[in-house]
């Protein structure tokens, strides 16, 4: 199996050649190599890894597939009511609660979701988006916990 370590490989190159970079890994991948890709721009991880390992002081803190590291991370719902939006950061499984008028910001695990649905249809849903956690935000709510346990 052949190994292609890469580190900070888009660094200074512009839109087209990250684009141009992309389908080099993805030829990579099928061809059946392995790529080790280190890099400080959690976007361009976002879309080329499918496997992701959070580096801390020189050791490994998080690892694992991806996917199932969003999983983990709960859903990120954003929704604009008709009505005020009360009481959603005591639901319980809703965190990271962000309200600015009728417009919701928050993160919500599997078993809080029926009742974050709930106080939405009760409060008017005008606007809804659900979304799996970007590795941007993964990896900033990975060491906030850390640092809140340190």
């Amino acid at each position: 199996m052949d190994l292609l370590i890469l580190d900070e490989p888009t660094s200074g190159l512009d839109p087209l050649m990250e684009a141009e970079f992309r389908v080099c890994i993805a030829e990579c991948r099928g061809a059946g190599r392995t790529v080790l890709l280190s890099s400080h721009i959690l976007g361009e991880v976002d879309q080329v890894c499918d496997h992701v390992s959070i580096v801390r002081s020189g050791r490994t803190v998080q690892s694992g597939p991806l996917a199932a590291m969003r999983h983990l991370g709960g859903t990120v719902v954003e929704a604009e009511t008709t009505g005020p939006v009360d009481g959603i950061d005591r639901l319980p499984g809703v965190s990271a609660v962000q309200v600015d008028g009728t417009r919701l910001r928050c993160v919500v695990d599997g078993d809080g979701l029926p009742g974050l649905l709930a106080a939405l249809t009760r409060a008017g849903v005008a606007q809804l988006r659900c979304a799996p956690p970007t590795l941007e935000e993964l990896f900033l709510r990975y060491y906030d916990s850390t640092e809140q346990a340190a």
